[in-house]
């Protein structure tokens, strides 16, 4: 009687696989376990660990380690082969013969079956919501979860090799820097890596790479994500991670600090993005940005903070105030500075420090200036601008302004 019953449950879970089979197919949906040893090769390996026998949901096994073909992802039967296994096991249930525990390995939040594919599928079809299993647990830097399907393997697979790379989880378990748009992670190290360079600009030393992934985590990225939701750019793109969000305003500040900040050129940056990141998700963010006024101010704010600790002006001259109205401008400044210091070099015969030609340009040269803009009350005429803005369009345009004196008609 028992082996009656089985056999008819083994063909109506045959049924339903082959039904749930024709529904994925027409929705375009992932219906396939997960194929454990092409995920153990292609994902970073930390670690092996023993936890002994567990009872585990059985909604959280996703895979199996050999019979993944044999069952779909509710683990229904979907080969014939399989049927008397799996009535002798479900015949041996409704005898209520105690089976042993199933084997299984756990990576992330989920469970991938090594001996007792039948076992479980049995149990599925029953109902049943815990199993007991001897678990393994592999160590990942990333985290599987029950939602996870095979086609999005390879986000998590560069998500996982960007993590190792970079060690972030040793250094800020907390980070999740997981990004929808997958082939930016070697963007992202590139902006590490840039962080590096000028940090051992600064310290006048290299900068080992985990110290600089650290104060790149916390100095750069942190920031400019709490900019980024402050500014409820997270509600306004939901299918976006905070970490394409960071990128995407990271690389258009790039963009637009290289450029004048002239309207022209303000739209020719946001072609040049959108023509290079054709994802419709970043065509949306930049029509966004480029409405953002708060992203001139952060790069006002990061571009102050980096010439103020480059030049030390600050410890050189206590009451120094330079403050520029425009992104990109205090690169011009400090291109001013070594332009300065070159000369002072040429006239001395040998190589001046820094900080001493930073404090000779700020006295002969910058303070010169501001008297003259002073006297002449231009910033009167200039509404919204400040000193230091007049003084870089003063020596910006001092070839037009003597042109224009030398052209001035002679009175007779």
């Amino acid at each position: 009687m028992f082996n009656i019953t089985a056999h008819d449950d083994f063909w109506r879970a045959y049924r339903r696989s082959f039904w749930r089979k024709l529904a994925s197919w027409i929705e375009g949906s992932d219906n396939n376990l997960l194929p454990y040893h092409e995920i153990r090769e292609k994902i970073p390996f930390q670690g092996q660990v023993d936890r002994g026998v567990q009872t585990i949901p059985l909604e959280k096994i996703v895979g199996s380690a050999g019979r993944y073909r044999d069952f779909d992802r509710a683990f229904l039967p979907t080969q014939k082969s399989n049927s008397q296994r799996w009535i002798n096991i479900s015949t041996a249930r409704y005898a209520e013969i105690e089976l042993p525990a199933i084997d299984v390995y756990k990576i992330g939040d989920v469970y991938f079956v090594k001996d007792g594919n039948h076992r479980v599928s049995v149990a599925r079809q029953r109902g049943q919501a815990m199993i007991d299993a001897y678990v393994t647990e592999i160590e990942i830097p990333i985290n599987l979860t029950a939602d996870t399907a095979i086609d999005e393997l390879h986000s998590k697979l560069a998500y996982a090799e960007f993590m190792q790379q970079t060690n972030l989880l040793k250094v800020r378990p907390d980070a999740d820097l997981e990004m929808l748009l997958t082939e930016q992670y070697g963007r992202l190290l590139n902006h590490i890596n840039t962080h590096r360079y000028y940090l051992g600009l600064e310290q006048q030393h290299e900068v080992d790479f985990e110290t600089a992934v650290t104060s790149w985590y916390d100095n750069v990225y942190q920031p400019l994500v709490a900019s980024i939701k402050s500014e409820n750019l997270t509600e306004q793109f939901p299918h976006l991670t905070i970490t394409d969000l960071y990128w995407m305003v990271s690389e258009y500040q790039w963009l637009r600090r290289e450029s004048s900040i002239t309207e022209d050129k303000v739209e020719q940056v946001s072609q040049e993005m959108t023509h290079i990141y054709k994802v419709r998700e970043v065509r949306q963010t930049i029509r966004k940005l480029r409405q953002a006024n708060w992203i001139d101010e952060i790069i006002l704010l990061q571009e102050k903070a980096n010439f103020y600790d480059y030049t030390k002006i600050k410890q050189l001259r206590p009451d120094a105030n330079l403050e520029l109205t425009l992104p990109g401008k205090y690169e011009k400044m400090l291109a001013h500075i070594s332009e300065h210091r070159w000369y002072l070099g040429e006239r001395r015969k040998e190589e001046v420090p820094y900080e001493e030609a930073v404090a000779s340009w700020y006295d002969h040269i910058y303070l010169h200036m501001i008297k003259i803009i002073r006297e002449q009350g231009f910033l009167e005429r200039f509404p919204g601008r400040t000193e230091a803005d007049l003084y870089l369009w003063t020596l910006d345009h001092r070839e037009d302004m003597r042109e224009a004196v030398n052209n001035l008609p002679i009175n007779s």
